[in-house]
């Protein structure tokens, strides 16, 4: 029977979406993880970084850990973690060694330890079937001594060549230690050619250390690379066919994953062959974004069904004018009919829109709206998407609080 080993990464446990919980998500693909473990006879797994959402989790992310933790060593298997960007090494590598007595090995990402190797043994016929060499995110300060006045080129081409050496320097170790036994890294960063979900958002992947690193930093020295970091599940491509992966996170943490197909990888190892397949994660809870007029949103809430255990999550995005007294109570009453819950509202009206509005006055002329007050505060309703009837409701309200500080600026 094959060798199985589990790669996932990108929990965040404890996070929450426009101040809601994901709680009740962690909680169901936690029953669901451990429910295939059990079925699938799972040996190890791997938890390739960001295991919380921030560094000072909440005790009850930090309970989530715990039981899932315990709940593995109840089943026998065998439980990889590795520090990301979003967690404390010290959080993680404080109950490191408590841990150990449950069969988790925890390499939380402190600067003097940054890379473990841990033999992963088959209990059934006491043979090492694969060798993890665990390494946390890690941080350019933590590899290299930063020359003073580095050009940013140079910082990146420095901090590459420090991550090969580091990889390099461990594949070594870890083949002389464990001849002809595969090797399985695990990484927390942006390789280039992955993608993320939100291509806009791709830049922020690449800040500082976490940015311009080519797969074949990665020797062929390694059968698999368990990725973290960019939540869609992916393979890039390497040079020697090295297999690198993100397994992407397990439920879409923002609605710019909305369309993502969650999963994890299940690794296969059976006499020294290692092979490979994703294995889609049960959605719990949609994420959706409802864009356009206000009459286009409307039919598509109509039309909209949930076909999960949880109440849906949705995005409004409306890109036109609207009277947001009327246009809200309407959406609200049909997102309660449809177990919808509006997390977020957002205008995106183009900026052409506006520009009528300022063609009719100039610079310096006596129509100048910067010399009227009211006249700014219309053009400001206008840019926030009121329409005509809710501006001249509101405006009253305007004169009369206008007025107000006007009369305190004479006494």
């Amino acid at each position: 029977m094959a060798y199985k080993i589990i790669h996932t990464a990108d929990w965040h446990l404890g996070q929450s979406l426009h101040q809601k919980s994901r709680k009740e998500e962690h909680q169901l693909f936690i029953v669901w993880l451990l429910q295939f473990m059990e079925q699938e006879h799972i040996n190890a797994i791997i938890i390739a970084g960001d295991v919380f959402d921030v560094a000072n989790p909440s005790i009850e992310a930090m309970d989530m850990y715990h039981h899932f933790l315990l709940a593995a060593y109840r089943l026998n298997v065998e439980v990889i973690v590795v520090g990301g960007n979003h967690d404390s090494a010290a959080r993680l590598n404080t109950t490191g060694s408590l841990l150990q007595l449950l069969n988790v090995h925890v390499v939380g990402g402190e600067a003097t330890a940054l890379g473990k190797i841990i033999p992963l043994k088959n209990k059934e016929n006491n043979t090492i079937e694969a060798v993890i060499v665990a390494v946390p995110y890690l941080r350019d300060g933590d590899l290299r001594r930063i020359a003073e006045g580095e050009a940013i080129k140079e910082a990146d081409s420095a901090f590459a060549t420090s991550v090969k050496l580091h990889y390099d320097s461990l594949a070594a170790k870890a083949k002389c230690e464990f001849e002809n036994i595969p090797l399985i890294a695990t990484a927390h960063l942006y390789v280039n050619g992955s993608t993320t979900s939100d291509a806009s958002q791709a830049h922020m992947h690449k800040i500082g250390s976490l940015g311009y690193l080519a797969s074949h930093c990665f020797s062929s020295n390694y059968s698999y690379i368990a990725m973290g970091h960019i939540h869609k599940p992916q393979t890039i491509k390497h040079p020697e066919n090295v297999v690198v992966r993100y397994s992407g996170s397990p439920i879409p943490l923002s609605f710019s994953e909305r369309n993502d197909e969650k999963e994890l990888t299940v690794i296969a190892l059976e006499n020294i062959s290692l092979t490979y397949q994703s294995v889609p994660i049960p959605t719990s809870r949609n994420l959706v974004r409802l864009k356009g007029t206000p009459l286009q949103i409307v039919e598509a809430m109509k039309n909209y069904e949930n076909n999960t255990p949880l109440s849906t999550w949705a995005e409004v995005v409306v890109t036109e004018n609207v009277n947001f007294l009327e246009f809200n109570k309407e959406i609200e009453m049909l997102a309660s009919q449809k177990n919808v819950e509006l997390l977020n509202r957002i205008l995106e009206i183009p900026k052409t829109i506006f520009t009528h509005t300022r063609a009719e006055f100039v610079a310096g002329a006596d129509n100048n709206p910067l010399d009227d007050v009211a006249e700014i505060f219309k053009l400001k309703c206008e840019k926030q998407g009121l329409d005509a009837g809710n501006i001249q409701q509101l405006m009253p309200l305007f004169d009369e609080v206008y007025n107000e500080v006007k009369g305190s600026e004479k006494v």
